[in-house]
């Protein structure tokens, strides 16, 4: 996570699967690594998490948590046809 947010770009897109996205979010909070095995972050497939650095206090936040309001249009799309 260090090196993701070192990197100089205003907007980052991290892919991952299965569980991994919990380890993604304990690390941007940074939550000791030994407390990662109380915590679970489940989110469905295709899902956005959003999350963002404030400048200012250098504080990070989950924007979003799985989001999927994206997908209801496509699901839309589907059933129309």
């Amino acid at each position: 996570m260090n090196e993701i947010v070192q990197r100089p770009c205003e907007h980052q897109i991290i892919v991952t699967h299965g569980g991994s996205l919990t380890f993604i979010v304990a690390a941007w909070i940074k939550m000791p690594i030994m407390a990662v095995g109380h915590a679970f972050f489940r989110v469905r497939s295709g899902s956005i998490t959003k999350l963002h650095e404030d400048d200012f206090r250098r504080s990070r936040q989950v924007v979003n948590l799985g989001d999927t309001r994206h997908l209801d249009s496509a699901k839309a799309g589907l059933t129309s046809t």
